[in-house]
C-alpha cells in the first residue's frame, strides 16, 4: 500500500473518530437536558399545586401531600416550598410549617434564590406590561442545575405574581452519555474495510471508495443519533405522567375543573426561560371531554386519571435540534470530505511528513499553541460573533454591522458616551502618559547609571516598588489620596496656603489624579527596560568620545539614545498598548467622572456589556478598539522594525 492510500485510510478514520466522538457529545448533552426536564417538571408540579393550596383551590396539606406521594413515586431526595420565610410544605416533615433558620447557610441561600426569582417575575410583568406582544417571558422563572450527584430544580408558584418558590432534588439519573458501542465498533470496521478496497481498485477508484463509505459512515451515525433523541422523548413523557400521576394518587385531581386541568398542562409545557413548547400533556378525567389528537402521545393512567403526553412535546424547540444536529453533522462531514480531498492532492502526506520530522518541535510548541487556542482564539472569535448580534428581551438576533454603524455614525462629539469624544481621550491618556513614562524612567536610568552615584541597589528596589505591588491596591490607594475632605494631596496643598479642591467633579482635574496614578505605576517599567540597555553600551565609546572633547549632551544624543532605542522602542509600544487599555486606574480612581467624561474606549465597553446591558454593541465597541491597536502595532513595527531579527 502506497503513502498516499494510507493517508486516505488516516483520514477516513479520522472523520469517523470526528463524527464518533460528535454523537458521544451530542447523547451526552441530551441525557443531561433530560434530567433538568425530569427535575423542572417536578418543581413546576409542586408550585403548581402550592398555588392552588394558598388560592384555597385544594385543602391545607395538599402540597404536603403531594411531596409525600413523590417520594414514594417520584425518587425524590428532597423537596420543599417557600412562601416568604417559611415552608408551607418540606420532604422533613418536622419542618413543614417552620421558619428559615436565621443560623444556617442552605436556608440564607434558599431565601435569597427566592429573591431573586422574585425579582424576575416582576421584571417579567413590566416587560408584558410594556410589550404585551411577548410571546414568552425574557427573564426565565424556572431554574435547574447540576449539584454533586443531584438535580436541583426551583419554579415560582404563579409566574404572574410570585407568592412561593418550589424547589426539589432528584438524584442525577444520568451522569454520562453510555458509550456508544456501536459507533466504535463501525468506526473500526470502515477503517480496516477501507485498506484492502483502497489496494484493490487504487487511483480515482480509491477515492470514490473513500467518499462512498465516508456517506454510509454520515447517515448511519445521524440515524444513531436520531434514535436516540426518540428515546429522550419517551422518558421525558413519562417523567410527565409520573409526576400528574403523583397529582391523581395524592388525591389533588378530583373535583378538579378543565380549566385546572388545563392550566397544569400548560404550567409543564413551559420549557426553562418560559416559552410554550406546545401541550406536553393532557390530563383527562370521566367528567373532562376529550380533545381529538393526531400527535403520538404516550399514555399513563393513574386513579381514574389518563395522563397523555405528546411526543413531539418540543414542538419549534426539537425542530430546532434536529437542525442544529444536521448543521454540526454537515460541518464535520465537509470537514471530513476535506481531509480525503487533502489526501487525494498530496498534501495531506506532506504535511503528515512535517509533522514527524519536526515532531519535537511541535511538541515543545503544543502547550503554548493549545493556550493560544483556548485564551485567545476562542475568546476573539466568540467577541466577533457577538458584535454582529443584539439582545433582544434577553435573547440575541442577528444585526449585521448595525452595531458597528451606530458606533462609529454618532456624530454628537460632544457627548461623553460618543466614541470619538471617547477616542479622544483615549489618546490624550495615553499620549500623556507615554510622555511621562518614558521621561521619568529614562531620567532615573540615567541618574541610576552614573558611577559616581552611592547605594545604586536601595535606590532601584525603592524605585521598583510602584511596579510590584498590584495596580488595583494602587489605584484604590491613590484615590483616597484625592479625597476632597481626607486625601494626603488636598491636605499638602494646604500646607502651601492652596485651597483644597473636589477632584472629580470636572475633567481636568480628575484626567490630572488618572494620569498621576497611572504615572506612578508606569514609570519603574520604562526605567528597568532603559537601564537594562544603558549598561549593555560599552565604556569604551563613551571614553573616546571624552577623549574628543564631546560634550554631555553630544555623548547622550550621538551615543547613549541611538543605542537605546532598540530596547525602548519596543518598550514603549508595549507600554502604549498597556496604556490604551489600562482599565484599572480609570474605573479604580475617577470612575469615569465626571458623567463617563474620563473614561477610555476599554472602561467605555464595559459599561456597554454590564451597566447599558448591550453585549452585541460592547463586542463591537471590542472589535474597534482590537482594529486600532492591530494598525497601530503593524505600522510602528513597519517604520521601527522593532520586531526585527538581529540577522533581519
Amino acid at each position: 500500500m502506497n503513502h498516499r492510500t494510507g493517508f486516505l485510510a488516516l483520514a477516513a478514520g479520522a472523520t469517523t473518530l470526528l463524527l464518533y466522538v460528535l454523537a458521544h457529545v451530542i447523547q451526552d448533552a441530551d441525557g443531561r437536558r433530560f434530567e433538568r426536564d425530569r427535575a423542572v417538571i417536578t418543581a413546576r408540579a409542586l408550585a403548581w399545586t402550592a398555588e392552588r393550596e394558598l388560592a384555597k383551590d385544594v385543602d391545607k396539606g395538599a402540597t404536603q401531600t403531594l411531596i409525600e406521594s413523590l417520594k414514594t413515586h417520584g425518587g425524590l431526595d428532597e423537596a420543599l416550598v417557600l412562601v416568604r420565610a417559611k415552608f408551607l410544605a418540606h420532604s422533613d416533615p418536622e419542618r413543614a410549617g417552620s421558619r428559615l433558620d436565621r443560623e444556617s447557610l442552605s436556608d440564607k441561600a434558599l431565601f435569597d434564590a427566592a429573591r431573586a426569582m422574585k425579582t424576575d417575575v416582576d421584571k417579567n410583568l413590566a416587560e408584558r406590561e410594556k410589550h404585551p406582544e411577548l410571546e414568552r417571558d425574557p427573564y426565565p422563572t424556572a431554574s435547574a442545575e447540576r449539584q454533586a450527584e443531584e438535580m436541583v430544580a426551583r419554579a415560582p408558584a404563579s409566574p404572574r405574581k410570585f407568592r412561593a418558590m418550589a424547589e426539589v432534588r432528584l438524584p442525577a439519573g444520568h451522569a454520562s452519555a453510555p458509550f456508544p458501542i456501536f459507533l466504535a465498533i463501525f468506526g473500526l470496521f470502515a477503517f480496516l474495510t477501507f485498506i484492502p478496497i483502497a489496494r484493490l481498485v487504487g487511483g480515482f477508484g480509491a477515492s470514490v471508495a473513500a467518499v462512498a463509505l465516508f456517506a454510509i459512515m454520515f447517515v448511519t451515525q445521524l440515524d444513531h443519533l436520531q434514535g436516540w433523541r426518540d428515546g429522550l422523548r419517551l422518558k421525558r413523557a413519562d417523567a410527565v405522567g409520573t409526576v400528574v400521576g403523583g397529582l391523581a394518587k395524592a388525591g389533588l385531581l378530583r373535583g378538579a375543573s378543565a380549566d385546572h386541568l388545563a392550566d397544569l398542562a400548560t404550567h409543564l409545557s413551559l420549557d426553562e426561560e418560559g416559552r410554550s413548547t406546545g401541550r406536553v400533556a393532557e390530563v383527562r378525567s370521566s367528567t373532562v371531554a376529550s380533545t381529538t389528537r393526531s400527535d403520538e402521545v404516550r399514555r399513563v393512567e393513574a386513579d381514574g386519571f389518563t395522563v397523555d403526553t405528546a411526543l413531539a412535546f418540543l414542538g419549534e424547540r426539537s425542530r430546532g435540534e434536529r437542525t442544529t444536529i444536521f448543521r454540526w453533522g454537515l460541518g464535520a462531514g465537509l470537514l471530513g470530505l476535506g481531509l480525503l480531498l487533502l489526501g487525494l492532492t498530496g498534501r495531506l502526506e506532506r504535511a503528515g511528513r512535517s509533522l514527524y520530522r519536526h515532531r519535537s518541535a511541535y511538541a515543545y510548541m503544543s502547550p503554548a499553541m493549545l493556550g493560544l487556542i483556548v485564551l485567545v482564539f476562542i475568546p476573539v472569535t466568540y467577541g466577533v460573533a457577538l458584535s454582529f448580534q443584539s439582545r433582544v428581551y434577553n435573547e440575541f438576533q442577528f444585526v449585521g454591522l448595525q452595531n458597528y454603524v451606530d458606533i462609529l455614525s454618532d456624530g454628537n462629539i460632544y457627548d461623553p458616551r460618543n466614541f470619538y469624544f471617547t477616542l479622544g481621550v483615549t489618546l490624550l491618556w495615553t499620549i500623556s502618559n507615554e510622555i511621562l513614562h518614558v521621561g521619568i524612567g529614562l531620567g532615573l536610568a540615567l541618574l541610576l547609571n552614573d558611577q559616581m552615584l552611592k547605594a545604586k541597589g536601595i535606590y532601584r528596589v525603592i524605585l521598583v516598588v510602584p511596579w510590584a505591588i498590584p495596580n488595583y491596591i494602587t489605584a484604590l490607594i491613590w484615590k483616597s489620596m484625592f479625597h476632597k475632605q481626607f486625601g494626603a494631596v488636598n491636605a499638602f496643598l494646604e500646607v502651601f496656603g492652596v485651597e483644597g479642591m473636589s477632584w472629580f467633579q470636572t475633567f481636568w482635574p480628575a484626567f490630572t489624579a488618572n494620569v498621576a496614578t497611572n504615572t506612578w505605576l508606569g514609570f519603574p517599567f520604562m526605567m528597568v527596560v532603559s537601564l537594562g540597555a544603558l549598561q549593555s553600551i560599552p565604556t569604551d565609546l563613551y571614553e573616546a568620545a571624552r577623549v574628543d572633547g564631546a560634550s554631555r549632551w553630544q555623548r547622550f544624543s550621538k551615543i547613549t539614545f541611538p543605542l537605546l532605542l532598540p530596547a525602548l522602542v519596543p518598550a514603549v509600544i508595549v507600554g502604549t498598548v498597556w496604556t490604551f487599555n489600562m482599565f484599572n486606574i480609570i474605573y479604580l480612581v475617577s470612575g469615569g467622572a465626571p458623567n463617563g467624561a474620563t473614561d477610555i474606549l476599554i472602561t467605555e465597553a464595559y459599561r456597554w456589556a454590564f451597566e447599558f446591558d448591550r453585549p452585541g454593541y460592547a463586542a463591537a465597541y471590542s472589535m474597534i478598539i482590537f482594529l486600532i491597536l492591530l494598525a497601530f502595532t503593524l505600522v510602528t513595527n513597519r517604520i521601527t522594525g522593532a520586531t526585527k531579527g538581529a540577522f533581519e
